[in-house]
């Protein structure tokens, strides 16, 4: 005799507070029995199904939940749970298709909206993802999950302010959570605001200390700091939770990279990337200590990793990427990098590709347009159209021309490895930057009225020198030996803000022998300055834009810089840089290691 409803919806609340309780094998027995009476029940397959689905059993899980829609089309709860069994089965296509069904039923059902927006954000379908997103916010605005979500969306689209204020909102949330502190954390290194990055990680720390993320994570903050010893002693605790994960091996291999240890470098890079083989990030700084150590041609290859970064450039409707085939009868477009400098070291094969096909076009930084109309005048140079932000620029291609259509692309970054894969091809290199021969002549004469002796332009720093970034420069009391030589005259090439006043801190003796012009932009100015660096004797600077300029002009340039240098691959020049001299150092040697050897070189030099 079939059992009263009452006693079916009894049993079912049983079921269903077994499930909450995790004891799914109760939880089937109690369905199995329902079903026995009321064999339609939709509620004991689903609830079933629900159990078999957390005990693993997918396929099992898929045709329960599958018979209850059968029975009850109607229940966006049964559409959105098999879509999210079918999404841990691997079925995403399957799975979203459920999650719709479900918001056809329920057009706010935020747990579909949820799994939706998710789905759409990994596929790269941002806009639909992230519409998904905050419609689900709108509708629960405290829902951890959603927020953590769309954050997640907002930072790989590179709107990091809202990224950051959804962190924000989470952690006010989940004060508890250690992932939304990591989060936080993250986005807080991001924007290089160490301090406030180092309080959240802590935060991660004290509510999950089993967690190896906080740790690792603390680590690349106190590296930054340029404080290695605790660096290392939270990259090895990670290390002691977790052996399986490769982000401290990362942070181990950056820090005995800046250490000049190249060779535990690479072995802590190695470990990293066989523990986690897709990590692009990884792969990228392995990049650099393969070429570091002169391994050019894994190197340049490895490098391509940059490339599926989320900070990466977006290349909009850009002809097919060249993979190394012949380009005889064919048309390439070089795609420019990020950095100016960049630009400028990476241009110095240029020529060789251009001599390879049939019609080249470059695409440049606005301000080299003009340099680089001169210097390679035989291909098509456009301006860059970039939108977006740093942390995620885009560029367009409307200056290409349709037809006929640009047979292949490539970045600029990415050509060495074709032009530059082994050490004959980085032989007898010529100057490849070309000054307005006006503009030279008119600085030349600028320049001999300056007074007698060599005529020496220097810049101590980058536009950007804080953080980490100020262990690449030497401060301008550090050059005032190499500023005091006899018959040298010194011209500023400093580029960036507040420079001057750096400069008006120096002794008047010393300020006396410099000379700013004022009448040139020399941060966006590039016609002027290089007509100004080709007319000097020699140039003095970190390694900068102003290195990449006298190095591409052929002026000699002597570079004081950290070892390893990765352009100096591995040897004790600048390959493809005739021009260019090498005086390194260790990161914390004194910068006498290198102006020590300038200075004795500009003695003999000036005499």
């Amino acid at each position: 005799m079939s059992a009263p409803i009452t006693d079916t919806e009894h049993f079912l609340e049983l079921a269903q507070n077994y499930l909450h309780q995790n004891h799914f094998d109760e939880a089937i027995k109690i369905c199995v029995e329902i079903l026995k009476t009321a064999p339609q029940n939709q509620y004991a397959f689903y609830y079933m199904g629900l159990a078999n689905f957390r005990s693993g059993k997918l396929q099992t899980a898929i045709q329960q939940v599958q018979t209850a829609i059968d029975i009850d089309a109607k229940r966006p709860e049964f559409l959105c749970d098999l879509g999210e069994i079918l999404e841990a089965l691997g079925s995403k296509k399957e799975a979203e298709s459920y999650y719709r069904k479900a918001l056809v039923v329920d057009r706010i059902n935020t747990k579909a909206l949820i799994k939706l927006g998710s789905i759409l954000v990994d596929r790269n379908q941002f806009k639909s993802g992230i519409m998904a997103l905050e419609k689900a916010c709108e509708l629960e605005p405290k829902n951890i999950t959603s927020v953590m979500l769309l954050a997640d969306a907002k930072y790989k689209i590179g709107q990091i302010i809202d990224a950051l204020e959804l962190y924000l909102l989470a952690t006010s949330i989940g004060p508890l959570q250690e992932s939304a502190r990591n989060k936080l954390a993250a986005i807080h290194m991001t924007l290089e605001d160490w301090e406030k990055a180092r309080t959240e990680f802590k935060k991660a720390l004290i509510l999950a200390p089993h967690h190896n993320g906080p740790y690792s994570n603390i680590g690349f903050v106190y590296m930054n700091y340029g404080d290695f010893v605790s660096a290392r002693r939270f990259f090895k605790l990670s290390i002691i939770i977790r052996s399986d994960v490769g982000n401290a091996f990362c942070g181990l291999a950056e820090l005995s990279f800046l250490e000049n240890n190249l060779s535990a470098s690479l072995e802590y890079s190695k470990t990293a990337i066989e523990l986690e083989p897709n990590n692009h990030h990884f792969q990228s700084r392995r990049a650099l200590q393969l070429l570091a150590k002169g391994n050019i041609t894994e190197g340049w290859i490895m490098r391509d990793a940059r490339l599926m970064l989320d900070d990466r450039i977006d290349h909009r409707q850009r002809p097919p990427r060249w993979s190394g085939s012949s380009l005889e009868g064919k048309s390439l477009l070089i795609t420019a990098e990020e950095g100016i400098g960049d630009e400028l070291f990476f241009a110095g094969c240029f020529n060789d590709i251009i001599a390879e096909c049939d019609r080249c076009f470059i695409e440049c930084d606005p301000r080299l347009v003009e340099l680089y109309k001169r210097s390679f005048p035989t291909a098509t140079i456009g301006a860059t159209e970039r939108t977006g932000s740093r942390f995620k620029p885009t560029q367009s291609y409307n200056w290409v021309p349709k037809t006929p259509p640009v047979d292949f692309s490539i970045e600029a970054g990415s050509l060495f490895q074709f032009v530059r894969s082994d050490w004959k091809k980085f032989s007898a290199k010529k100057p490849y930057l070309v000054p307005d021969k006006k503009l030279k002549a008119s600085w030349e004469e600028y320049i001999k009225k300056i007074g007698l002796g060599l005529k020496i332009g220097f810049c101590w720093r980058s536009k950007y020198h804080d953080g980490f970034r100020k262990y690449h420069y030497a401060e301008l009391e550090d050059w005032i030996n190499v500023l005091s030589t006899p018959n040298c005259n010194f011209i500023a090439l400093q580029y960036g803000e507040g420079w001057e006043k750096e400069l008006y801190q120096l002794p008047k003796t010393i300020r006396s022998k410099i000379t700013i012009i004022e009448s040139v932009d020399m941060s966006n100015d590039f016609e002027s300055i290089c007509a100004v660096a080709s007319s000097l004797d020699l140039i003095i600077c970190p390694s900068s834009t102003v290195s990449w300029i006298g190095g591409g002009l052929g002026v000699p340039t002597w570079v004081a810089h950290l070892q390893p240098n990765w352009t100096t691959l591995g040897t004790n020049e600048f390959p493809s840089f005739p021009s260019m001299q090498s005086f390194p150092k260790d990161i914390f040697e004194p910068w006498s290691k290198c102006f020590d050897p300038i200075k004795t070189k500009l003695d003999n030099l000036a005499k």
